[in-house]
């Protein structure tokens, strides 16, 4: 095989013209490719561009709109704070002007914070006692200055405590160590269900006390002063009713017979109570048989009872033995017969039971009465208290005979209550250990 006879110069260049004409060609064609990948390179460009531009746009509204948030914010929360402040200062000119002495506390007896009344009645400054349990820095003693309550006493010990001693009176020692009766009263504070302390009101009663001292004093006086005359004109009077009188005159001395005598009964009370109130008194504790008690003081009712026509149904066990203050025991009895009869209208039934309950007697006293009105039931242990459903058809009453049973029932360690429903009649129970 022969070799190619060699190209003439024409033909060469028309050949490296193709192939330069090829070369171009793909080269052109690879940039047609890459013109179009620009091209939805720049159109993807494009539309993040606009994309960003329409982010930016948002961010700049949001921002406005956050910026007037915070300017608002800003502006309610100043608002919000200076009313806070201006709430705060009218609570603490509220705890400042208030005349009781405040002292709050959490539930373990801590002082949490007081008022200006605490500092002046009690001579400490907010400052030296917050944080101490309140029985250690104000102690509450009796009557006899012996401290009831130790330090670090919860709230519910100082709860009890102040709850326990409604008839008798608690003082708070000063700074000073010197000390004055106080009235108080405990108020849990709950945080829903959470107990979270107590608020601790108080004040000084010294000013009562000693009215109330001056009073039972008056009182005392002025009926000694009356038992003398008193007891001659019921002699007088007695006398009288053996003479031989015509009728109107008999009717008159005896209507002013009852009368002088239900004025000694009175009298006798008012000493009673005056002399309970002031002295300390200690029962003379003897063996009794019960139901001679009891009969001893139905006996002393017979003639209103039969006069007025009420019945009286009397249960006592033959062998039913007491330990107690006879002429107590007696007083008590008394006025609660004495009510139970007073009280009932004319045809009513009176029952008197005793009982042993453990190592309590129990005697109740049950009448067929007017009741009680349940929202007056509350009032009942105080001096002075008339139910108002009785003021008018009782004939007679002061309403110091229970204020008395009361004060004489805590005498010999005993407790009184009742259950009563208006028109329909009143049991009152008395528990004392045997």
């Amino acid at each position: 095989m022969g070799k190619k006879p060699p190209l003439s110069g024409s033909h060469a260049t028309t050949l490296a013209l193709k192939k330069l004409a090829t070369e171009k060609e793909v080269v052109r064609r690879k940039l047609v490719v890459t013109a179009k990948k620009l091209r939805r390179k720049a159109t993807q460009l494009a539309a993040t561009a606009r994309e960003k531009e329409r982010v930016r746009r948002k961010l700049v509204v949001t921002a406005k709109k956050l910026k007037i948030s915070h300017e608002t914010l800003e502006k309610k929360v100043f608002e919000r704070t200076k009313d806070l402040e201006q709430m705060k200062a009218k609570d603490e000119a509220i705890l400042a002007s208030i005349g009781d002495g405040l002292v709050a506390t959490d539930k373990d007896g801590r002082i949490l914070m007081t008022n200006k009344a605490f500092e002046r009645l009690l001579g400490w400054k907010e400052s030296e006692v917050r944080g101490k349990f309140l029985s250690g820095v104000i102690p509450m003693v009796d009557s006899d200055g012996k401290i009831i309550l130790q330090p670090r006493h919860s709230l519910k010990d100082i709860s009890a405590t102040v709850n326990g001693a409604s008839g008798s009176t608690l003082f708070y020692k000063k700074k000073d160590e010197t000390s004055f009766p106080v009235a108080m009263t405990v108020a849990p504070i709950f945080i829903g269900k959470e107990l979270m302390g107590a608020v601790n009101v108080f004040r000084d009663i010294t000013k009562e006390k000693e009215i109330d001292k001056a009073r039972s004093e008056f009182m005392a006086i002025a009926s000694h002063q009356l038992r003398t005359p008193l007891t001659a004109i019921r002699w007088a009077l007695s006398s009288l009713k053996r003479e031989n009188l015509p009728d109107n005159l008999k009717k008159l001395v005896h209507t002013a017979h009852e009368t002088s005598t239900q004025m000694a009964v009175t009298i006798r009370r008012m000493l009673m109570i005056s002399y309970l109130e002031e002295s300390a008194t200690e029962p003379e504790m003897v063996e009794m048989n019960l139901k001679a008690v009891l009969e001893k003081v139905v006996r002393l009712h017979d003639a209103h009872r039969l006069r007025n026509g009420l019945e009286i149904e009397v249960r006592c066990p033959q062998d039913l033995v007491a330990e107690t203050d006879e002429q107590l025991l007696i007083e008590i009895l008394d006025n609660l017969l004495s009510n139970a009869y007073k009280y009932t209208p004319k045809g009513g039934k009176v029952k008197l039971t005793a009982a042993l309950q453990g190592m309590m007697i129990r005697i109740d006293v049950a009448d067929t009465g007017y009741g009680i009105p349940k929202e007056e039931q509350r009032k009942i242990p105080k001096k002075f208290f008339r139910a108002s459903n009785i003021a008018s058809p009782a004939a007679s009453g002061t309403g110091i005979g229970l204020y008395m049973v009361y004060n004489i029932v805590r005498l010999i360690g005993g407790t009184i209550s009742f259950v009563s429903q208006e028109n329909k009649g009143t049991t009152f129970t008395l528990l004392f250990p045997s």
